[in-house]
């Protein structure tokens, strides 16, 4: 028997009176990983952007003195 209003795409997890089922928690963790994973993606090329460009900064200036 299926809980009311427990559509399979859609829950609340504040919802104290029904429990999501396995299949919604899987897709709520698969969901989550792959925002995980864009977010880290993200933050990686912004990060090895920066690097890159303080090493170009550090070989300019040195070629400067």
């Amino acid at each position: 028997m299926k809980a009311p209003n427990m559509d399979e795409a859609h829950f609340d997890l504040n919802d104290i009176e029904h429990e999501p089922t396995d299949a919604q928690l899987d897709a709520l963790m698969k969901s989550v990983a792959e925002e995980v994973a864009r977010r880290a993606k993200i933050a990686n090329d912004a990060f090895m952007q920066n690097l890159r460009a303080a090493i170009a900064a550090v070989n300019k200036s040195g070629t400067d003195a």
